[in-house]
C-alpha cells in the first residue's frame, strides 16, 4: 500500500498564514524525503483558519521546492472555473514538473456563499450563488478535452482554440467524491477516485462508494484498471496514549466546526476544555472512531482492517497535530504502518 498526504494549511494557535505556508512546504520537502506517493493541497475560501485559498498557486511553489513526490490539488473546486483555464494552469505545471503533477477536481463550494459570490464575480447576495453542479460531469469532460488538444467538433472553438501550452506528459487527474454517485462518475470515466472520508464518515458510505468505483469502472486511456484512495486523519505516535492527547487538538476544532465555529489547532492541554455533557463527550468518542489514532502497532491493524473492506492501494492521511515535530514524526510512523501492510 502507498501513502500521500493531504495538507490543509489550518492554521495553529500563535503562527501566522506565512508561517503556516512555511511549515507546509517543511512537511512537502519531509514527505518527499520520505518516499511518499504524492502530497496535495486543499482549496478553501475567505477563511481564517484553513489558508490555502489558491492551491494551483501553492502546489506550483511546492513542486519546485521538493525533487520526486507527485505534488497535487485536492482539489481544485471545478464548478467556480473555466475548464479551459485550469487546463491552461496544469499544463504550465506539468511543462516544469514532468510527470509530477496531479490535479484533483471536486464540485464542493471550498467557503460559504459569499466566497462563492465573489468567485463568480458578484458583489452582493442579490448577484445570487448557485453553482452548477449538475454541470460538474460535462466540466470535466471539458477539462480533459483541454488537456487533450481534442475538442470535439460540435465544439463551437474546435479547430480555432487548444490550451496552451502543448505538452508530452500530461498531468494525472483525480474525481475527488464523497458518495457513489461521485464513484460511478469517476468509474465511467475512467478516472482515479479519492474518496474524502474525512468529510463523509457516515456509516457505510466510503464502502459503498468505493465498491460502487471499482464494479462500474471502464478502462480508458487514463486506466486500465480501477485507481481508488482515501482520505482520513491520522495521528500516530509511540504509543496510543500519545496519539490519543495528539488527538485532542482536531477533535476539538471538529467539534466546534459542527457548531459552525471554526478554530485553530491549539496545545492538546488546552482542547476540549468546554466539553462537559455526557452527550457531549460521547460526541467527541464518535468523532474519534473517525479517525486512525494510535500507537504504529495499534494503526497498522487499523489499516489492515480498511484494506481488507476496500479494493484500495493507497491511502491519503490528514495529520492535524499541534506541534510540527510531533506531526513529522505521526506521518514517519504512519509510513511504517503502511508499508508493514503492504508487505
Amino acid at each position: 500500500m502507498k501513502l500521500g498526504i493531504l495538507d490543509q494549511t489550518h492554521l495553529v494557535e500563535g503562527i501566522s498564514p506565512a508561517e503556516a505556508f512555511r511549515q507546509t512546504v517543511q512537511m512537502a520537502q519531509f514527505a518527499d524525503q520520505l518516499g511518499l506517493e504524492r502530497y496535495w493541497v486543499s482549496e478553501h475560501h475567505g477563511s481564517d483558519v484553513i489558508v490555502g485559498a489558491a492551491p494551483e498557486v501553492l502546489a506550483s511553489f511546492l513542486l519546485a521546492k521538493t525533487e520526486r513526490i507527485k505534488i497535487g490539488t485536492g482539489g481544485v473546486m471545478l464548478t467556480h472555473y473555466a475548464p479551459f483555464k485550469v487546463a491552461e494552469q496544469f499544463k504550465v505545471m506539468s511543462a516544469l514538473a514532468p510527470g509530477r503533477v496531479n490535479l484533483g477536481v471536486g464540485r464542493a463550494p471550498g467557503g460559504a456563499h459569499l466566497s462563492t459570490i465573489a468567485l463568480k464575480g458578484g458583489r452582493s447576495l442579490e448577484d445570487g450563488w448557485k453553482r452548477d453542479t449538475e454541470g460538474f460531469p460535462s466540466q470535466i469532460d471539458e477539462l480533459l478535452e483541454y488537456m487533450e488538444d481534442e475538442l470535439p467538433e460540435a465544439h463551437p472553438l474546435s479547430g480555432h482554440l487548444f490550451a496552451a501550452p502543448r505538452i508530452g506528459r500530461k498531468p494525472e487527474i483525480w474525481v475527488l467524491g464523497t458518495s457513489p454517485s461521485s464513484g460511478r462518475m469517476a468509474a465511467e470515466k475512467g478516472l482515479p477516485f479519492a474518496f474524502a472520508q474525512f468529510i463523509q464518515y457516515a456509516p457505510g458510505v466510503m464502502e459503498e462508494a468505493i465498491h460502487t468505483y471499482a464494479e462500474h469502472f471502464k478502462p480508458s486511456r487514463y486506466l486500465d484498471s480501477p485507481q481508488a484512495l482515501v482520505t482520513m486523519k491520522a495521528i500516530v505516535a509511540e504509543s496510543d496514549a500519545e496519539a490519543e492527547y495528539l488527538a485532542r487538538s482536531a477533535l476539538h476544532v471538529d467539534f466546534w466546526k459542527h457548531r459552525s465555529k471554526n478554530e485553530r489547532f491549539i496545545n492538546p492541554d488546552k482542547a476540549l476544555a468546554d466539553v462537559r455533557t455526557e452527550k457531549e463527550w460521547q460526541e467527541v468518542e464518535d468523532l474519534k472512531a473517525t479517525y486512525l489514532i494510535g500507537s504504529k502497532e495499534t494503526v497498522t491493524r487499523q489499516i489492515a482492517d480498511l484494506s481488507t473492506r476496500l479494493p484500495i492501494k493507497e491511502l491519503m492521511a490528514i495529520t492535524p497535530i499541534f506541534d510540527i515535530k510531533k506531526r513529522k514524526r505521526s506521518v514517519e510512523l504512519l509510513e511504517e504502518a503502511v508499508k508493514t501492510v503492504g508487505k
